[in-house]
């Protein structure tokens, strides 16, 4: 793909400026002014004006100008992609093509080779139909994940097939080489009324922490349930405020040693028996007598998930700002569990949404590696780590921070709120 050399000249004034390269007036006397413009150190150095001039050349030479005249670093970044001239392709996409026993609630994503145009996908390139019946339903894109939310029930045993079409494209307008087609069945009604038993916690149900390694606390935090630190000493709970009495912690504090905050009450025996009913919970929670997982991947950000069992084999996250909606379909006793093979990360100011009856008791999170709540998000439910659990400033969790097993490590604090939920 080529362009004429005085037209990537007028488009390299009206980029740079786009940018934010200086002020106008400057702008104006050192770019604008094309005679003046000195080509000799970018890539355009050496070609006449009447050449065409390739596209990898054209993005070195947007850069070298932009540099120049002082373009911001992030903003230089949008250039490769206004330049870009290779179509966008589909990784991967959920359910997966020929799947069978689909929830009514799974999610519907596509997966993409780079971050695509939100305006191009619509509820017009991205379909799903029964047959040829279109389902209605929204269509949104974040970065490289498209996701379809059907705004109706789908059916028991019905085959779907979704659709994502040479419509939708990449940020600097390639489209994708041909439609993408995939078909899934959902399952039968027995099987979404079967749901998921409750994940026992036994005695560990009482503790809003308990960690292995360590407990760093940045004040002020609020903690409504119990703090508990096992095998490590109690010298390793730190950061609470002063006062005996902990005036941070609605409940009790437990220690195995004599080391740990005045207010803490020495119990290694029941300490170790909490740890041990942590480990159970979180085997239980990814057994596979609970059945196949539906599966998840990436963002979970727009979703709308209903009671069952979801697993990803790689990490979980939801992104800035974004929203995540678990329905219980008006049944208050209805259990979710989500499982990441590795890390779930909840961004700055996201936000897990319980509707139609959803508890936060009934809902938990396991992940094989660490859990980390950005700033000022909210999640809601019981987490069990493989390793460590971090929340950031303002994080708000109504649910348990706990970490089981060999590779357990601290969990960390940062003036946040953790709430043990009632059943």
């Amino acid at each position: 793909m080529k362009m004429p050399k005085s037209i990537l000249l007028l488009l390299l004034a009206s980029l740079v400026l786009a940018c934010g390269g200086g002020t106008t007036e400057s702008f104006d006397s050192s770019v604008t002014d094309l005679e003046n413009l000195d080509l000799t150190d970018t890539a355009l150095g050496d070609i006449d004006v009447s050449d065409d001039v390739p596209v990898d050349v054209a993005v070195d030479v947007a850069i070298d100008v932009a540099v120049d005249v002082d373009v911001a670093p992030a903003d230089i970044a949008d250039i490769e992609d206004i330049f870009d001239g290779v179509p966008p392709t589909v990784l991967s996409n959920t359910p997966m093509d020929g799947a069978t026993e689909v929830a009514f609630g799974a999610p519907i994503t596509v997966s993409f080779s780079e971050a695509m145009s939100p305006q191009s996908i619509t509820a017009v390139t991205f379909t799903l139909k029964k047959g040829t019946v279109v389902v209605s339903g929204d269509a949104t894109c974040g970065g490289v994940t498209a996701i379809f939310q059907p705004t109706v029930a789908l059916e028991p045993m019905v085959l779907y097939t979704a659709t994502i079409t040479t419509g939708a494209t990449d940020l600097a307008g390639n489209a994708i080489a041909m439609d993408h087609v995939w078909s899934f069945t959902t399952w039968t009604e027995e099987s979404q009324a079967m749901g998921q038993e409750v994940v026992p916690l036994l005695s560990s149900s009482n503790f809003a922490i308990l960690a292995s390694a360590a407990i760093t606390n940045i004040p002020t935090s609020m903690i409504t349930g119990d703090i508990g630190l096992t095998p490590d000493a109690g010298a390793n709970i730190s950061g609470f405020s002063g006062p005996a009495t902990c005036p941070e912690l609605v409940g009790k504090m437990y220690a195995v040693d004599a080391s740990g905050p005045a207010c803490a009450l020495i119990d290694p025996t029941l300490l170790a028996e909490a740890k041990a009913d942590a480990g159970i919970a979180f085997v239980n929670a990814r057994a596979a007598v609970r059945g196949t997982p539906q599966s998840v991947s990436g963002n979970l950000n727009g979703l709308t998930l209903y009671p069952g069992l979801y697993e990803s084999g790689s990490s979980l996250e939801i992104s800035p700002a974004g929203f995540l909606y678990l329905d219980a379909q008006g049944d208050g006793n209805a259990i979710f569990i989500i499982r990441s093979a590795t890390s779930i990360t909840t961004e700055a100011t996201s936000e897990v949404v319980l509707t139609n009856d959803a508890k936060a008791s009934n809902i938990y999170w396991t992940a094989g590696s660490s859990v980390t709540l950005g700033v000022n998000s909210i999640m809601k439910g019981t987490i069990l780590a493989g390793t460590s659990i971090s929340l950031q400033t303002g994080a708000n969790l109504e649910g348990r921070a706990l970490n089981q097993g060999p590779a357990a490590e601290a969990i960390t604090l940062d003036s946040c709120t953790i709430t043990v939920p009632t059943p």
